[in-house]
């Protein structure tokens, strides 16, 4: 991050925007995907068949914990899945059964029952989504500011 100051106020003002708008949309999505499956989804349980130990690379999220899997049952027997895994690590090994959101017949993960726990995604990435806008607004005063200086140094007093 040091690096980045040693660029001009411009180029490491447009590299900070561009980060911030990405780190802040996948933030706000994931939070919003997970925070839809939670208030829409049909609520039921996984019944763990399968559980390894998640060592945070890239398809874990970079944290360490447990990757799970097993059979899903609706709690009101609507829909019943074969072989779901669990979106994203567990902190801890579950027993043998694990309270989950799934969004239909059709898919291959569900969503943990986490209690609102999409909140502080979803959150984070508002708030890095505000500071980028901020950074936008003054990296468009700064392009102002460049264009008035150049249109005053090409006036020459007479």
């Amino acid at each position: 991050m040091f690096l980045l100051y040693l660029l001009p106020r411009l180029p490491r003002e447009i590299s900070l925007a561009v980060f911030g708008l990405f780190v802040g949309l996948v933030l706000a999505v994931h939070g919003g995907m997970q925070g839809y499956a939670e208030s829409t989804g049909v609520p039921g349980t996984v019944h763990v068949t399968d559980c390894r130990y998640a060592e945070g690379a890239w398809d874990e999220l970079w944290s360490d914990g447990w990757a799970c899997e097993g059979p899903f049952d609706a709690d009101d027997r609507t829909v019943h899945i074969d072989s779901v895994a669990v979106d994203g690590t567990l902190e801890s090994r579950p027993d043998t059964s694990l309270a989950a959101f799934v969004e239909g017949p059709g898919v291959q993960t569900v969503v943990e029952d986490g209690a609102g726990a999409w909140k502080w995604p979803a959150l984070t990435g508002g708030v890095i989504l505000a500071f980028t806008a901020w950074r936008i607004r003054m990296l468009i005063l700064l392009f102002r500011l460049r264009r008035s200086v150049r249109a005053a140094g090409a006036v020459v007093p007479a």
